[in-house]
């Protein structure tokens, strides 16, 4: 197996930060609108997004297959190399270490306008955090032409940045006020004090496949780019 040379700690270093959500999903057309019935997982389709994804320099090994119910735990430094992605038909997803920031690089963002580009049709849903004492958030929701919005900061510390339209993005995925009132979401709040990773569950709707014990994923260990491993050696050992 090829050596990680981009970090700079061995792979049994401790990681200090805590996150539970470092994820990006993609929807297809067309757009689920009732219940959804995913195809099998496409373990080379899932090989192939790996091995183009923003953050993603090399895949180093293929390790046995989990499930998008199983949170890997992440304990070490080596834990951090892992990342899984499923590929059920017009769903796609994966989650990352690599996606979560605390030193205001956006990786979530770059990776989904990334994505964007390569999917001009899709929706595209992403959230991550890791806690560094405080927690740091970035959240954000692509839709075709061009409609999005994106916030990242500080939740209970400072307002988080706020970028696009939240209110036209709920409209054009015809998120009902009462839906949004059932999970306490109120867009006239403070952008603190928003669930923003919530309103990204329910844009995905019922094509939202996390935490689903009967999906199964891919799973992968890999060198991440020099950038990617600069920024975790910020965000995850501060």
């Amino acid at each position: 197996m090829t050596d990680t040379t981009f970090w700079t700690c061995p792979p049994d270093r401790e990681v200090r930060g805590h996150g539970d959500d470092y994820t990006l999903t993609l929807l297809l057309p067309p757009f689920p609108a009732g219940t959804v019935n995913f195809s099998p997982h496409d373990s080379e389709k899932a090989r192939h997004f790996a091995e183009n994804f923003d953050t993603v320099d090399e895949i180093l090994e293929e390790l046995p297959p989990v499930s998008a119910g199983e949170h890997l735990a992440l304990k070490t430094r080596a834990d951090l190399d892992i990342i899984k992605v499923g590929c059920w038909g017009d769903v796609i997803s994966i989650t990352d270490p690599a996606l979560a920031d605390s030193v205001g690089d956006l990786p979530l963002l770059g990776a989904s306008t990334t994505l964007r580009r390569r999917y001009p049709d899709a929706w595209i849903v992403g959230s991550a955090n890791v806690d560094c004492g405080e927690d740091h958030t970035e959240d954000t929701i692509q839709l075709p032409d061009g409609l999005m919005l994106h916030a990242e900061g500080w939740p209970g510390v400072e307002q988080l940045e706020v970028t696009g339209d939240p209110q036209a993005v709920v409209r054009a995925l015809d998120i009902s006020s009462q839906t949004l009132a059932e999970e306490a979401i109120d867009l006239d709040e403070e952008s603190d004090e928003i669930d923003w990773r919530a309103l990204g569950r329910l844009a995905l709707g019922p094509g939202d496949p996390w935490g689903r014990a009967d999906l199964r994923m891919s799973v992968f260990r890999v060198r991440h780019t020099s950038s990617s491993t600069f920024r975790m050696e910020e965000s995850w050992f501060f």
